[in-house]
């Protein structure tokens, strides 16, 4: 019923307005001395006041904030505005009132008339546009608010102190080193620094895109530590464009390649796992690929991952509309593919 309830508004509205407007209409005797169809004039006039505020506060408004474009907004908002009184002006006059009226006023009276009644329907799209999206933005921060609190318990419950487990590490680390196992000491140290990442430095609400990568790197080095060497397995890594000064939210990433190595590795057969990042025109785009070997497979909702449905969350909340998200199966492999609108 709610999600009818501002449909519902807007219709009694603008009811209301033609209502109003035919009953001032019905009690003037005539117009121009009753040479010219003066309801017809002003219902079509309250027509284009309608595509004005439509346009206004459903389609340029969000579509420009949305993409925080401001000046091609103002610019868009500008040419409509102009384009829409000019045809309703040229319209008015040589169709509707001046085709009846010999004594029709000019063009340019109505064009005056028509923009000064219009101007203020833009006012009402434009605020209207505003308001919807600011309490848009309200409800997204009140949920990534909750969001955040619940994920925070549920970590705080189920964690162990992390300083334990640190100390517990470096002191494996010394021990590996004082056996003389190099290889068992780099593995300690890499999962280390893997669990310091994930406790202490995704507390912000962004990260550089670089401490990203590096975090993406050690999770696969982690890994690896498990693939004997016999195992016919390979990741590649290709990052392209600048990644420097580029802010993304943490842990978004890891999903897509936690999960190409969940399901797309097995030792018995050749494993390729494809990782690519790009930086673009304010744009990231990532994609992952591996081999389909298991009867489960892509984004699955289970408790050891994110799952797709957890992601698609988290991205609605974090990147509302400025991402875009697919994932396919083809020629016996999972593609996974983000696109994210970067600030």
């Amino acid at each position: 019923m709610r999600k009818y309830l501002e449909a519902t508004i807007h219709v009694f509205i603008w009811g209301v307005a033609y209502f109003l407007i035919l009953n001032y209409v019905n009690t003037i005797s005539d117009f121009r001395n009753g040479k010219g169809p003066f309801w017809l004039a002003v219902m079509f006039g309250m027509f284009m006041n309608q595509i004005i505020f439509y346009s206004t506060a459903f389609f340029i408004v969000p579509r420009f904030l949305r993409l925080k474009k401001i000046s091609l907004l103002i610019i868009t908002l500008i040419s409509v505005f102009a384009f829409i009184n000019l045809i309703e002006s040229f319209i008015d006059y040589y169709w509707l009132v001046g085709f009846f009226s010999s004594e029709s006023e000019s063009y340019l009276s109505y064009l005056r008339y028509n923009v000064v009644s219009s101007f203020f329907i833009l006012l009402l799209g434009l605020s209207y546009a505003l308001i919807k999206s600011w309490f848009k933005s309200e409800k997204l921060k009140r949920i990534l608010y909750e969001e955040k609190l619940t994920t925070e318990m549920a970590f705080l419950k189920a964690q162990i102190n992390p300083h334990f487990l640190f100390n517990v590490l470096n002191s494996f680390y010394a021990k590996a080193l004082k056996n003389n196992v190099p290889e068992l000491a780099d593995g300690i140290a890499k999962l280390a620094e893997l669990m310091r990442y994930m406790v202490y430095e995704t507390n912000e609400d962004k990260v550089g895109l670089e401490k990203e990568i590096h975090h993406l790197k050690k999770f696969i080095q982690v890994y690896q530590l498990r693939i004997a060497s016999d195992d016919d397995v390979i990741i590649n890594f290709e990052i392209k464009g600048a990644v420097e000064n580029v802010k993304i939210c943490p842990m978004i990433l890891i999903p897509f390649v936690e999960n190409a190595i969940k399901h797309g590795i097995d030792p018995k057969t050749k494993s390729i796992i494809d990782i690519s990042l790009k930086v673009e025109q304010k744009k990231l785009f990532f994609k992952v690929t591996n081999a389909i070997h298991q009867s489960f497979h892509g984004l699955v909702g289970e408790p050891s991952g994110f799952g797709l449905d957890n992601l698609k969350k988290r991205l609605a909340i974090l990147y509302p509309n400025t991402y875009t998200l697919e994932t396919k199966e083809e020629n016996g492999y999972f593609i996974s593919f983000l696109i994210l609108q970067l600030d």
